[in-house]
């Protein structure tokens, strides 16, 4: 009896975790909406989209003002959600406009910047979800021109300055959230008498259709239309912006978040990275140079310019566009901290823009431990990140036979060499002398790389990571998880979990290049009710043993943070090292965890498993 009563609640709790993980994820794709599109667009624009690849994002409005802050208490999270946050009333909110006044806003200055970054479009908030128009709109009176003692219509001036610097320009505009209109969604007032969902049509009709007109007929050539939240936003309002913005401005492109399965791209969740390619053609993604997207005196979490180079190669080498966000201060002058950061990596662009602009993604889905490659034709471009043991970079299975090896920034010759399908590039003497930020070898072949075999590659000369949502599965699955640590700054995570019984395993295919000895460690997060369960981990005769420990995630606890609904606990992983493992011989080979013996139900969720050369 009692193992009956325990087995029903170790499964109450796993199906509760599962319950909780679905919600946060369904509440974040409605509020996205879903990162596809119901066919692919045929908008001549996209080829400027997918060759450009690096675009400057600008969230500024009146919460740049704020900048955190509502009488003399901090807020932490997302800037522009202050009026969310802080529960600030309408009328409040409102009436903070005449504080105001970014009288050192330089559009030029703005538009040099973004040029010296390397950038090549810039898409600001003409509106966000608190409804404050950045412009001089007749469809409302809470704009700037109007609201504020400002009375510059400020797109209008970025708008100017895009066209003269021959930069691409585009508009963000929130078309169904606006907490200052009463029938718009999530408005943070009273509802007027006898309002009903139906009403949202008054809102559209006079002021979103209105202002996204004018928008789109009053500051010259619009290149994208970046949508937001959609939310459950009718998908005929979806149409009537397609129908709108093609009207006037045909060659328009429009993001996915306009909703409905319309939009000429996809963007993917805030902030992320992928991992491996992922399936939508045409897509993108959104991030920040710190931690919100608005301006907040606190946030002093600046990525570096080397990370900026970073997390741009790697969309790219995932086939993706990369727009990365800038938050103005309320007086309109940028962060010191994102000038340096922009301009540094913009320096690095302008001697490596050959493997950027134009560039392919890579022909292997994922990226490397040294760093991830991009490609033209037939050339492969090998970003290095961090250099293999001995500056030595191996590749194997590319179809195809190398011709040359270079320094891309000043053409220098590298040490190259090719056994077969094994290829192997030296940066031999070149390895204690000053080099770029990283480092990028041209590798020349006879034919564009074609790589048919997908395995992992273990070199022998550095840490190999297998993530979970790479992994093969059976009696277990692969899920993903977001969720926000600060409100609005989001986590995607993907991982193996769900694990039937003991003959669930998840493995992962290895092309090893050099057999010998690895010591591997394994990234998970476990709960108190799973904890204590045994696992093995394998690889032909060879096996190691492990017993999980509780990483402190607790799926039944939800979390509150100022200003912010309850949700779900996060995960919360550890990585404990395993033991050595021998892979003895060279060529295909599989990496296998399975459980022995599950301790409550679903087991743990591993998140990834390294291998690193013992030495």
């Amino acid at each position: 009896m009692n193992k009956i009563c325990f087995i029903f609640l170790a499964m109450s709790l796993f199906w509760s975790w599962q319950s909780v993980s679905a919600e946060k994820q369904q509440s974040m794709d409605e509020m996205w909406g879903d990162e596809k599109i119901d066919q692919q667009s045929q908008n001549p624009g996209l080829k400027w989209f997918t060759e450009d690849k690096y675009a400057m994002f600008i969230h500024w409005g009146l919460y740049s003002e704020m900048a955190g802050d509502w009488k003399g208490e901090t807020y932490y999270g997302i800037g522009e959600w202050i009026m969310n946050m802080a529960s600030i009333p309408v009328d409040e909110y409102k009436a903070y406009a005449k504080n105001f006044n970014p009288d050192r806003f330089d559009a030029i200055e703005l538009v040099r910047l973004a040029k010296a970054a390397g950038m090549k479009t810039i898409v600001i908030t003409a509106k966000h979800h608190d409804g404050f128009a950045m412009f001089d709109s007749k469809a409302s009176d809470f704009t700037v021109v109007k609201a504020s003692p400002c009375k510059r219509d400020l797109m209008k001036e970025l708008a100017d300055a895009c066209h003269a610097e021959g930069i691409r320009f585009g508009f963000y505009y929130s078309q169904n959230n606006d907490w200052t209109e009463p029938y718009g969604g999530k408005y943070k007032g009273t509802r007027p008498k006898g309002y009903t969902p139906k009403d949202f049509s008054i809102y559209f009709e006079q002021k979103v259709a209105p202002q996204v007109t004018e928008l789109l007929t009053g500051y010259g050539h619009i290149s994208v239309i970046w949508f937001d939240t959609p939310g459950g936003m009718p998908r005929q309002y979806s149409r009537q912006l397609v129908d709108l913005v093609k009207k006037h401005q045909p060659e328009c492109l429009i993001n996915s978040r306009i909703g409905g399965g319309y939009g000429d791209y996809v963007s993917l969740g805030d902030m992320h990275i992928p991992t491996i390619r992922p399936k939508q053609k045409v897509w993108e993604t959104v991030d920040t140079t710190n931690n919100s997207w608005s301006y907040a005196w606190y946030d002093q979490n600046w990525k570096s310019p080397k990370t900026i180079c970073e997390r741009l190669i790697s969309v790219v080498a995932r086939g993706g566009s990369y727009m990365l966000n800038i938050g103005p201060k309320g007086d309109g002058t940028i962060p010191e901290a994102a000038v340096y950061s922009l301009k540094r990596s913009g320096a690095w662009l302008k001697a490596h823009g050959e493997a950027i602009y134009g560039a392919k993604a890579s022909p292997f889905k994922q990226g490397f431990y040294w760093g991830d490659i991009t490609s033209k034709e037939n050339e492969l471009y090998l970003h290095i990140f961090e250099w293999p043991e001995g500056g030595k970079l191996r590749l194997s299975g590319l179809g195809a036979r190398a011709q040359s090896a270079v320094l891309l920034h000043d053409n220098s010759k590298l040490e190259l060499s090719q056994n077969g399908p094994l290829i192997e590039v030296s940066l031999g003497s070149e390895v204690g002398r000053n080099l770029p930020l990283i480092p990028v070898i041209k590798l020349s072949l006879d034919a564009p790389a074609k790589v048919t075999d997908q395995a992992k590659q273990v070199d022998g000369l550095g840490p190999v990571t297998l993530h979970g949502e790479t992994a093969n599965t059976k009696g277990c699955r692969v899920q993903k998880e977001r969720w926000m640590e600060k409100f609005g700054e989001w986590v995607h995570y993907e991982y193996v979990a769900g694990w039937q019984d003991v003959d669930a395993e998840a493995s992962w295919d290895l092309n090893v290049i050099e057999p010998g000895k690895y010591m591997l460690s394994l990234e998970y997060a476990c709960t108190h009710e799973n904890a204590g369960s045994e696992w093995v981990v394998s690889s032909g005769d060879e096996s190691i043993t492990f017993v999980t420990y509780e990483s402190g995630y607790d799926p039944s606890k939800k979390t509150i943070h100022k200003g912010d609904a309850p949700r779900g606990a996060r995960l919360r992983n550890f990585t404990i090292p395993l033991g050595v493992l021998e892979l003895s011989e060279s060529g295909e080979a599989q990496l296998k965890i399975s459980p022995r013996n599950l301790v409550g139900a679903g087991g743990i969720s591993i998140k990834a498993v390294t291998l690193e050369p013992y030495r």
